[in-house]
């Protein structure tokens, strides 16, 4: 089994209808000319027992790396255009069955973002199974969102709800193996498959001065968006979003609230609004079935309080 069977057996069935992927048999796409629009361009890495557990299906594992690469062209209102994917496979695993299941993975995250496979790259080593994941989006300049922005007394608002995929997370890491059972974890789904924001926000975006995906954690990621924008940030802890089966998990003192609020992997995104836009984006919201809350205001001072008290915690790469 090489790579050129791997490729035209598994891969290029999923680039068939894009014809600018060349149907994989080049050495590179053409993509065509987005005449006034600019291309927005994101690389995420992703390395199985890392970035996610060891012990959930490869189909998992990719489904999750794209969508949370994705998750990058949300932040900025892009389009979803197409994506490119190295896939990096361990001698010892590859079978049948791991590339059937690589392909459903791929395929289903293409799916759900609405986007398509333009190419990438395929080896195998001795180490760990990895995916590095190029996604290629669209939009007007006036349109798209940047991480600087927001002004003084604006509103901190974020998506859906915090803390579901820590919890998935921690399930996952106390089990050695991803039955049928765990599949359907409420939790567990939180973690593999990332909330897609991609609609909403580019409907919101006229009316949002600066936004960013949750991926290193709710206070770390939202404070990034007040130091960019040369701002402090207060945070109301009554006022996050958390959902009712992972307030059920905080009432039996398994996890604290600071654990989730500090966690990454929630995906969803925070962005910065006048008040005066509130109505229109929560009515948007609603439409998208995207629930919208305000947690926060952006200040003159330069730091990040939570509760009226300094705070500063968060994840690292590193």
């Amino acid at each position: 089994m090489n790579e050129s069977f791997i490729i035209n057996k598994y891969l290029k069935p999923l680039s068939k209808d894009f014809a600018e992927a060349l149907n994989l048999s080049d050495d590179a796409a053409v993509l065509k000319n987005l005449k006034n629009k600019n291309l927005v361009v994101s690389v995420d890495n992703f390395i199985y027992g890392i970035h996610c557990p060891d012990n959930i299906s490869i189909s998992s594992a990719v489904n999750r790396a794209i969508l949370a690469a994705i998750s990058d062209l949300s932040a900025m209102a892009a389009k979803p255009y197409c994506i490119f994917i190295s896939i990096t496979l361990n001698k010892g695993s590859i079978s049948t069955k791991l590339l059937k299941n690589l392909k459903q993975g791929i395929s289903k995250a293409l799916k759900s973002t609405k986007t398509i496979l333009a190419g990438g790259d395929l080896c195998s080593s001795s180490g760990a199974v990895s995916f590095s994941v190029t996604v290629i989006g669209e939009g007007f300049r006036k349109n798209l969102l940047h991480r600087k922005g927001a002004k003084p007394s604006e509103l901190l608002c974020i998506t859906g709800n915090i803390g579901d995929a820590r919890i998935g997370l921690d399930t996952l890491l106390k089990n050695n193996k991803e039955s049928n059972n765990l599949k359907k974890n409420y939790f567990i789904k939180k973690f593999i498959n990332p909330p897609i924001r991609n609609d909403f926000i580019r409907m919101i975006s006229h009316q949002v001065s600066s936004c960013i995906d949750l991926s290193d954690g709710l206070i770390f990621d939202s404070f990034k968006l007040a130091s960019s924008s040369d701002c402090g940030l207060e945070i109301i802890s009554s006022k996050i979003p958390i959902s009712l089966k992972a307030k059920a998990i905080l009432k039996k003192k398994y996890m604290s609230l600071t654990d989730l609020i500090t966690a990454g992997d929630d995906y969803e995104l925070a962005f910065s609004i006048s008040e005066k836009n509130l109505e229109f984006i929560k009515k948007v919201g609603k439409a998208k079935n995207v629930k919208v809350s305000v947690i926060g205001k952006f200040t003159k001072e330069k730091n990040l309080l939570l509760d009226g008290k300094a705070f500063s915690k968060g994840y690292s790469h590193f």
